[in-house]
């Protein structure tokens, strides 16, 4: 980097509920590093959340080369997950920060912003939590999203507390076991005892780093993995469905679940899949752009 103290520098970052990305790009949209944080959901807290974008960002930093650019000159625009409270929202516009300037909308508006480049289209993200989003002309709709106690069907957090549940079930032999529920018990606790104490403490993430035993054993036609994956997947189908019946006629799927989750879909769903035309990336440059999202003011400049 050898531009000029004044050069603006843009801050993108995806926030989710099992890590923070964020890349760093010139005026011209040019990518120029990436880092990476931990989970950054904003139910999480704003102070977590953005302690863990600094994390991100001050490691994408400190991979260029050249002078040191401070965060004063870092345009920040942020895709984060959970950000759907009113009082969280509020607190986002007010929040002491260290950016040239900082907004923020929830991960699937941004998201759709960057598929669909700011069109029309439906947005169906399946990760650690999962959320719809559409639009149509003036009209947007949230679908889901409202927090994992709640809400997150279809999602990795929601395969993985099955997984838990079935699993003492199995254990407490209310159910049939299986090696599946074997394979549960051992990662998160040896006895019901040790998997509630684990539980007590467990975020939506740590159930959504169960999924991938899931799948693998679906793939080996455990019954008990492939009954939950199949139940994940009509809980997909559902907010696939919900998007259709606002109007769209093309849906892009994300996330961490969107690839291994598609083959359980059924067929006739697979037509209304359409290639992105950009990331969330791309939309949280939009978003930077087009001051179309939270603005926060509050900058310090430092």
């Amino acid at each position: 980097m050898t531009k000029s103290d004044d050069t603006p520098v843009y801050l993108a970052a995806d926030c989710g509920g099992s890590n923070c990305r964020v890349r760093l790009y010139d005026e011209d949209g040019n990518r120029l590093a990436e880092g990476f944080g931990g989970p950054s959901n904003a139910a999480l807290g704003l102070d977590v959340a953005l302690s863990e974008i600094f994390r991100a960002t001050r490691e994408a930093l400190g991979t260029l080369d050249g002078e040191a650019i401070p965060l004063s000159r870092l345009h920040a625009g942020f895709a984060m997950a959970g950000l759907i409270e009113a009082d969280r929202r509020y607190e986002f516009t007010q929040i002491p920060h260290p950016f040239a300037s900082m907004t923020a909308e929830t991960d699937a508006f941004v998201a759709q912003l960057g598929c669909f480049a700011g069109g029309d289209g439906g947005l169906l993200i399946t990760g650690t939590g999962s959320c719809a989003f559409a639009s149509v002309g003036p009209d947007k709709y949230y679908i889901g999203g409202w927090g994992f106690g709640v809400s997150d069907q279809g999602s990795g957090a929601r395969l993985g507390h099955l997984a838990v549940r079935r699993a003492l079930q199995a254990y407490d032999e209310i159910l049939p076991p299986s090696p599946f529920c074997e394979e549960i018990m051992a990662r998160v606790g040896d006895t019901p005892a040790e998997v509630s104490s684990w539980a007590l403490t467990a975020r939506p993430a740590d159930y959504a780093a169960l999924t991938p035993i899931a799948f693998d054993y679906a793939a080996r036609e455990d019954e008990v993995a492939v009954y939950l994956v199949k139940e994940v997947a009509e809980e997909v189908e559902q907010l696939i469905r919900a998007l259709l019946k606002r109007g769209v006629s093309g849906i892009r799927h994300i996330g961490g679940l969107a690839d291994p989750i598609r083959p359980w879909l059924d067929d006739s769903y697979q037509s209304y899949f359409v290639t992105a035309e950009g990331d969330v990336f791309d939309g949280a440059l939009r978003l930077i752009n087009n001051r179309t999202g939270l603005i926060n003011k509050s900058g310090k400049g430092r």
